[in-house]
């Protein structure tokens, strides 16, 4: 059984990786788990140590802990790859490490590529695929004599934060001062990036890559919230297979072909415009807010299995056709809560699989401007079509009513 060093990973991950013969030594930053779990972190964790063949703590931030740690794990264990799909902020110095030691999934120029905004839309256009406008600057006091060359509404937003965090549509220059205290708030002194506007429907592509050979597993349809945040109120899963969504499907592996990503999972944004398909970004790692679990409800297909499988060098992917899973996002005056109620009722139905409503009276509604700040979300089981999974989550949220101040 290989040993594999795995940064950050999931509960939901170990039984996949031994049931694919990996043995995982887990390395995590509680500080980390605790901005992902908040008070259930310390319990997270442990139950992480228990499943996983080992566990280290360090300090992400700390460059040279967390270096030192990814080294002693796999001097100690013999371990064959060093492997992290987790949040982007803390990956690149895992396949850096990783790669000076023999034992990188994937290059850290490919994961680069693909995680940060800037280098893979440098990447885009040098290589002619994508062609979207934008500029750069190092600071947003430097982005107001950038707009002369784009027509308003522009998005602007930094080139290394995950989760929506800072990404905003800009409709007046007046509103880069708000915009530069989010980024402070978030502690972002990052390179900025300044694009055009892509209207269109928006999707994202979930991709399985096996020793370099990328395998779509499917097109899952985003549905936005309001702007000028872009901060999704759902997804659905399951988008039948068009002219449009294959030429969508196809740029993303363009993409990957294109940054030399050899194994794993990807998570590509596109959005088809009067144009045709742009992409927004992408990210080296299994997609966020519960897509994977989508997949599985809608295809029975084990997506996080599979992940472990492709580093095995085994190709699996979902059956055509199948259901609609669906998740939707819960998004309720900002405010204190003073009641809720329905919860119950909406338990009860037979259609929803998992529903989230993480506070309390007295608790805080922040208002909904990251994936980070939302209310709460149902996961709806399989759906024969995106109209009654729609159907069922309006269903859901009329069901549930609060009351704040």
């Amino acid at each position: 059984m290989p040993n594999l060093v795995m940064v950050m990973p999931y509960q939901a991950y170990l039984g996949k990786a031994r049931a694919e013969g990996f043995r995982i030594t887990a390395i995590w930053d509680p500080a980390e788990a605790g901005r992902l779990f908040g008070a259930d972190a310390p319990a997270y964790l442990e139950e992480v140590e228990a499943q996983a063949d080992g566990l280290r703590l360090v300090d992400f931030t700390d460059r040279v802990a967390y270096a030192d740690a990814i080294r002693s794990a796999v001097r100690e264990t013999g371990a064959e790859h060093v492997w992290h799909v987790g949040s982007e902020e803390s990956m690149q110095l895992a396949y850096e490490v990783a790669d000076d030691l023999g034992a990188a999934v994937n290059s850290p120029h490919s994961v680069f590529l693909l995680n940060d905004k800037l280098a893979m839309r440098t990447l885009l256009r040098d290589k002619g695929i994508s062609t979207v406008r934008f500029a750069t600057a190092d600071r947003w006091q430097d982005v107001e004599k950038l707009l002369d060359g784009f027509t308003l509404p522009v998005v602007v937003k930094p080139a290394a934060l995950s989760a929506s965090r800072g990404t905003l549509l800009l409709t007046d220059p007046a509103g880069l001062p708000a915009w530069g205290d989010e980024l402070a708030a978030l502690a972002y002194s990052g390179p900025l990036l300044v694009e055009e506007y892509l209207r269109g429907p928006e999707f994202s592509v979930e991709t399985m890559t096996v020793r370099g050979e990328h395998h779509v597993l499917g097109v899952t349809r985003k549905l936005l919230g309001p702007l000028p945040h872009f901060v999704e109120r759902g997804h659905l899963f399951g988008e039948p297979e068009t002219a449009a969504t294959r030429q969508v499907a196809a740029l993303a592996v363009e993409l990957l072909d294109a940054a030399g990503y050899q194994c794993g999972p990807a998570h590509t944004e596109v959005i088809l415009t009067a144009d045709g398909p742009r992409i927004v970004e992408s990210q080296a790692r299994l997609g966020g807010d519960k897509i994977p679990n989508l997949i599985e409800l809608a295809t029975g297909f084990d997506v996080k299995r599979a992940m472990f499988a492709a580093l095995a060098g085994r190709t699996s992917r979902p059956e055509r056709g199948g259901l609609v899973g669906h998740i939707a996002y819960f998004s309720f005056p900002p405010g204190v809560l003073r009641s809720v109620s329905g919860l119950d009722a909406v338990r009860a139905l037979d259609y929803v699989d998992t529903l989230s409503f993480p506070f309390a009276p007295g608790d805080v509604l922040p208002e909904t401007v990251s994936s980070k700040t939302r209310h709460g979300f149902v996961i709806l089981t399989g759906s024969a079509d995106a109209a009654e999974a729609q159907a069922r989550a309006d269903r859901v949220r009329a069901l549930i009513e609060v009351e704040v101040r």
